[in-house]
């Protein structure tokens, strides 16, 4: 693997990009070339995904300190463009869709892994309601504000039950309070917590 500029990598066809298990602090969008991602061990792999220009990987150990959860490999010549951490959170705060898209993106690759589908629909329940709280609290701007659950639920298109259980989980790392169907973010750190919330319901296994 060779670099010419500043987080844009040259591959020739073959190269290993990252390994399952191995640690990982980013990820990846292919400006050209192709990857195959797989998963399992040597010898016994299952290929979950062929990615093209303009689709990205890498995210799960991006958005956590876990492991990557599979192997990347160049299928042809390959420039790929490498997202750190930071770059990430700038994007997502400019557009938070960019969470919508990627957990869309890995429901379809996680159904490849025989993950069950009922683990797959409350982890995306949870990212989109944490992010589409986010948003609203963004929108408002400031402290204290109480967003109330049945309009929230109307926003995802979700239960207002499913709403009350992650505002309950979010209440719990510390994002807010909670009280009589309202959930009340009470400063900009608070903001800083939900932001983190959404990175880590979106990298759970």
């Amino acid at each position: 693997m060779s670099t010419s500029l500043r987080d844009e990598l040259h591959l020739k066809k073959g190269e290993v990009i990252f390994r399952q298990g191995e640690s990982g602090y980013e990820m990846f969008v292919i400006s050209a070339g192709r990857v195959r991602l797989r998963i399992g061990t040597q010898g016994h792999e299952k290929e979950i995904a062929k990615l093209g220009v303009g689709e990205f990987f890498g995210e799960l150990s991006l958005l956590s300190d876990e492991p990557r959860s599979a192997t990347a490999e160049a299928l042809e010549d390959t420039t790929l463009l490498a997202i750190g951490r930071d770059i990430f959170a700038m994007m997502v705060q400019d557009d938070l869709d960019i969470v919508f898209r990627m957990m869309n993106i890995q429901g379809r690759r996680l159904s490849q892994t025989n993950q069950p589908i009922q683990v797959l629909v409350q982890r995306l329940d949870r990212v989109r309601v944490a992010a589409t709280g986010l948003r609203r609290f963004l929108e408002a701007g400031v402290f204290p504000t109480t967003m109330n659950a049945t309009e929230l639920a109307a926003d995802t298109g979700l239960s207002v039950q499913v709403v009350t259980d992650t505002v309950a989980e979010l209440v719990q790392r510390g994002v807010g309070s909670a009280a009589d169907s309202g959930w009340t973010l009470h400063s900009r750190d608070q903001l800083g917590k939900l932001s983190a919330a959404v990175c880590a319901y979106a990298a759970e296994e």
